[in-house]
C-alpha cells in the first residue's frame, strides 16, 4: 500500500489496469478450458487488485459519509464499546448526527473493522477503506456460489456459465469500486452490509442444499452481523426462510430456523440491549430518528416511488431497471423450483415496496439486492445466447457477452474523470478544495500544542471532522460561547479559535486566537 501511494497515481492506475486486464483474460481462458476453480480464483484476485486501487483513488476522506465514519472508528480504538464522534462531552454537542457525543447513528460492526484497520495501519484514508475492499472482494466467490445454488437444477454447464457471469459482473463493477473509494454516500457501511447480506443468503442456501445445522447457524451469524452493520434489513434472509419453515414444518427445519434466530437474538440483541441500558436517551432518539425516515425526507433525501428503480440505471449503467426486471422474469421461468422462486420474490418485491413507500430515499437502500440482479442478468444472457447453435454455445457467446458487459460495468476509462488529480482540466471545485486543504492543513496542525489537551473551534464544516481524524484533536465548527469556554478550560483544555474571516470583536475572551494571517482554510468551494 505504501508503494501504491508513493508512485504517481496515473502510473499506478495504469499498471493496475494492465494487471487486472491480464487477470481477466486469464480467468476467461481458464473458464473456457473448464478450470472453474482457477477461473474463479483469478477473478477474485482481479477484484482484490481493483479494490486496493480504489482505496488509493482519493488521498483525503470524502464528505458524505466517509469522514464521519472514519472519525468515529478512530475513537473506537480506545473506546470500543462507546461509539463517539466527539469524545469530550463538554464540547457543544447536539442530537444532530454530525455533531453528536455518543454516536449511535449507525451500528458498530463496520466501524469496529475500520478501527482495527486504523489501529494496524494508522489514520490514513486508505486504511479506512481496507475492510470494504476485503469484503467486496469476498463478494465475488460468494456471488458465484450463490448463483450455483440458485440454478442447481439447470444443466451443470449452464449453471456454471451463470455463476461465472455473475462473479464477473461482481468483480468488475464501478459501483462497488466507488463504495470502496468512499465516493458514494454511506460508503463502507453499505459495502460491508451488502456483503454480509449476501453471505447470509449463501449460507441459507448451503443449509437448504446440505441440510446442515452449521450452515443455518452461519446464516444467522451473517444476518446478525448485517443488523449490527445497518439495522433491520439485515434480517431479510428470514422472509423466505419463514415461509419455508411454515410449509415444511419438519423438526429439522424448525431446529435450524430457531438456531439461526437464536444467533441473531444473542449477538444483535445483546448490542441493542447494551445501548438501551447504557445510552437510553441516545437510543430512544435514534429509534425516533429512524422511524422518521419512513414519514419525512430526512436531511433532504427525497424522491418519488420509482426512485430506487431509476438508481439502477444511474449506478449500474448500462443496466436499467427494466433490463433487470426482464432478467429476473427469465430466471424465474428457467428455475422452476418453488423454493428459488419464493426466495427471489420474497426478497426483492418487499424490499422495493418498502423503500418505495418510505419518504426518505437514498442511493444504496435497495442495492444490497445487487448480487441477485447480477445473477439474473447472467442467467438472461446465458439463456438467450445459448439458443445460438455453436459447437460450445453454452460457453462461447455468453462468455463473450458477459465479458463485454463486465467491462461496461467496470468503466475503467472513466476512473480518472471520477477521481481527477490536482491540475486536471475541469476538476470539480470541491475536489480542488479537498486537495488545497490537504496541502495547507499541516500548517494549522503545527500551530497546535503537543502533549496538552486542546480543542479547536470555528473550523469550516466537514473540515473540522477531517482535522479531528487526521490529528486527534477535538475540533468543531462555530465559535463557542462563554459557558462552553469556561467548561472546557475547567477541564484543563486550551481553547483555540480560528478567525476564518470573523470580525475580531466577535471572538470571545479566554481563547487563543489563530488569525487569518497565521492560517486560513481555502475558499475554493466550501460546503
Amino acid at each position: 500500500m505504501w508503494l501504491m501511494n508513493s508512485v504517481d497515481p496515473s502510473i499506478s492506475n495504469t499498471l493496475g489496469m494492465i494487471i487486472i486486464s491480464g487477470l481477466l483474460l486469464a480467468g476467461i481462458r481458464a473458464e473456457y478450458r473448464t478450470k472453474h476453480r482457477l477461473a474463479l480464483g483469478l477473478l477474485t484476485c482481479a477484484a482484490l487488485m481493483m479494490r486496493l486501487l480504489a482505496t488509493t483513488m482519493d488521498p483525503f476522506l470524502n464528505y458524505w459519509d466517509e469522514v464521519f465514519h472514519a472519525a468515529v472508528a478512530r475513537n473506537l480504538i480506545d473506546h470500543p464499546f462507546t461509539p463517539m464522534l466527539y469524545t469530550e462531552p463538554a464540547m457543544p454537542v447536539t442530537e444532530n448526527w454530525s455533531r453528536m457525543h455518543i454516536w449511535l447513528h449507525k451500528p458498530p460492526f463496520f466501524l469496529w473493522q475500520i478501527a482495527l484497520s486504523l489501529w494496524t495501519f494508522g489514520p490514513e484514508p486508505w486504511a479506512v477503506r481496507i475492510p470494504s475492499a476485503l469484503w467486496t472482494t469476498a463478494l465475488v466467490p460468494v456471488t458465484y456460489r450463490l448463483a450455483r445454488l440458485l440454478t442447481h437444477e439447470l444443466p451443470s454447464s449452464t449453471s456454471r456459465a451463470v455463476a461465472f457471469g455473475a462473479a464477473l459482473f461482481t468483480a468488475f463493477n464501478s459501483y462497488l469500486q466507488e463504495l470502496v473509494a468512499g465516493a458514494i454516500s454511506t460508503d463502507h457501511n453499505d459495502a460491508i452490509f451488502f456483503s454480509l447480506v449476501a453471505v447470509s443468503w449463501w449460507a441459507y442456501w448451503e443449509h437448504r442444499s446440505k441440510h446442515s445445522f452449521h450452515w443455518a447457524l452461519l446464516a444467522g451469524l451473517a444476518s446478525a452481523a448485517a443488523v449490527l452493520c445497518k439495522w433491520y434489513f439485515g434480517l431479510i434472509v428470514f422472509l423466505p426462510w419463514t415461509l419455508e419453515v411454515v410449509m415444511d414444518r419438519s423438526r429439522s427445519a424448525i431446529k435450524a430456523y430457531l438456531g439461526a434466530v437464536a444467533m441473531v437474538l444473542i449477538l444483535a440483541g445483546s448490542w441493542l440491549l447494551y445501548i438501551h441500558l447504557r445510552f437510553p436517551a441516545e437510543t430512544a432518539y435514534e429509534r425516533w430518528f429512524k422511524a422518521m425516515h419512513f414519514q419525512v425526507a430526512v436531511d433532504g433525501h427525497e424522491g418519488g416511488p420509482t426512485y430506487h428503480l431509476t438508481v439502477i440505471g444511474t449506478y449500474l449503467a448500462p443496466l436499467t431497471w427494466w433490463v433487470v426486471a426482464i432478467a429476473l422474469l427469465v430466471i424465474l421461468a428457467l428455475v422452476r423450483a418453488p423454493s428459488v422462486r419464493h426466495f427471489l420474490v420474497l426478497t426483492i418485491v418487499p424490499t422495493h415496496v418498502f423503500f418505495a413507500l418510505a419518504a426518505t430515499k437514498m442511493v444504496s437502500y435497495t442495492l444490497f439486492l445487487l448480487p441477485l440482479y447480477l445473477i439474473a442478468i447472467a442467467a438472461g444472457i446465458t439463456w438467450s445466447l445459448a439458443r445460438v447453435r455453436l459447437a460450445r454455445p453454452i460457453l462461447i457467446l455468453p462468455m463473450v457477452a458477459c465479458t463485454g458487459l463486465a467491462v461496461l460495468l467496470w468503466q475503467p476509462w472513466t476512473t480518472s474523470a471520477r477521481h481527477p488529480r490536482v491540475g486536471t482540466v475541469g476538476i470539480d471545485a470541491h475536489r480542488a478544495q479537498q486537495f488545497a486543504v490537504l496541502e495547507q492543513e499541516p500548517r494549522l496542525a503545527n500551530l497546535m500544542p503537543v502533549g496538552t489537551p486542546t480543542v479547536l473551534f470555528n473550523v469550516p464544516f466537514v473540515y473540522d471532522v477531517q482535522f479531528m481524524f487526521r490529528n486527534g484533536i477535538q475540533c468543531m465548527r462555530g465559535i463557542p460561547d462563554d459557558a462552553v469556554i469556561e467548561r472546557l478550560r475547567a477541564k484543563g483544555y486550551r481553547v483555540f479559535v480560528l478567525q476564518d474571516g470573523v470580525d475580531l470583536t466577535n471572538i470571545p475572551a479566554g481563547v487563543e486566537l489563530i488569525t487569518d494571517s497565521m492560517f486560513s482554510y481555502p475558499r475554493i468551494a466550501r460546503l
